[in-house]
């Protein structure tokens, strides 16, 4: 049976009033009397009656802002997934999901994106924010501001957000270095392609994967690393440039999107089962890549659950006022083969 907060107040012997603002942590309540609530509140097993809620704030429903990346991005499609089914779910509850996809990984941009949002008076944001001061500085005023802020899949470190969803990216660097030693036993030369220098994401699996690279003094040569902000035809157009100026390329690291350029251009020169190929995320151009014996590993992660997390988190904390049990939610690392497929 459902506990009321009549009951609590007669148990509490309080108003039904001071119970409301104790419950929703609202002024005008002494400390004392706020415990003794809270406690009875907690033995009672009590639970909000969200859908008694969710009639009121229909009519009035609360806004929330969703930042992604450039759609072009077959990963961000998956994540869309994931908000899509969140914001079915969540819809009866009164949440307004408003999603933003910019056109470029540029900075200016987000902070556009930020502040058309802010002026729609949207009360949480999730943002797979941009490595700049100048967004850190805004996302920190909108805190100031009372909007929620969580950060997913790429840290922006000196952030007051609330919590952070995503991958140690460090770690699945150093899992790439590892993933590629055991390919390339004997050693040799390795092009990498990196999404932006503009993400923390990509900066850490670079550098882990660096890392790893020197702390086991494998015998593995980075020859170059160039940007590709995600696109297949720029991924493309390095992975012919990496094979046409060494005859000695063993390997290929991608960390972002544009897979299938990288496939592409290794089908063209007849290399497609000659060098080692690792890049990230399970999605539909990786599988194909994959299951012909192209790419050899593919890191996964999650980027549907990813999605559904980010109105997940952002309901709890503005209709439940609860917030995560920890301030960083790690999604782990997953590998796939030919043969796990």
């Amino acid at each position: 049976m459902s506990v009321t907060i009549k009951q609590i107040a007669e148990l509490a012997n309080v108003s039904r009033g001071t119970v409301d603002k104790a419950l929703n942590d609202r002024p005008g309540v002494k400390e004392e009397t706020k415990k003794r609530v809270l406690e009875i509140a907690k033995g009672l097993n009590y639970q909000p009656n969200f859908i008694g809620k969710a009639l009121v704030q229909s009519k009035d429903p609360i806004k929330i802002g969703i930042i992604l990346t450039p759609e072009y991005n077959p990963f961000i499609q998956e994540m869309l997934q994931g908000i899509k089914n969140a914001q079915a779910e969540y819809k009866i509850f009164g949440i307004d999901v408003c999603i933003k996809m910019p056109i470029s990984l540029e900075p200016a941009e987000q902070i556009s994106i930020l502040n058309e949002l802010e002026k729609d008076n949207v009360s949480g944001i999730a943002v797979f924010p941009i490595d700049d001061d100048r967004v850190r500085n805004k996302i920190n005023r909108l805190v100031d501001n009372g909007i929620a802020v969580i950060t997913f899949n790429s840290r922006l470190d000196g952030t007051n957000d609330f919590c952070f969803i995503g991958q140690d990216h460090k770690k699945g660097g150093r899992t790439v270095a590892g993933l590629m030693q055991k390919l390339l036993p004997q050693g040799g030369e390795v092009g990498i392609i990196i999404s932006s220098y503009n993400l923390s994401c990509h900066k850490d699996r670079l550098q882990g994967f660096l890392d790893k690279i020197k702390d086991k003094k494998y015998p593995i040569t980075v020859l170059d690393i160039q940007e590709n902000q995600d696109r297949k035809d720029e991924a493309f157009k390095i992975t012919l440039e990496y094979l046409n100026r060494n005859s000695n390329l063993k390997g290929i690291y991608i960390t972002g999107g544009g897979v299938a350029g990288v496939g592409d251009a290794l089908n063209i020169l007849n290399k497609t089962n000659n060098i080692a190929i690792i890049c990230h995320d399970l999605i539909p151009d990786t599988l194909m890549l994959l299951k012909n014996g192209t790419v050899d590993f593919a890191l996964g992660q999650s980027p549907e659950f990813q999605g559904y997390q980010l109105v997940k988190i952002l309901f709890d904390y503005l209709i439940k006022k609860q917030k995560p049990a920890s301030d960083y939610i790690e999604v782990p690392i997953t590998i796939a083969t030919q043969d796990s497929l």
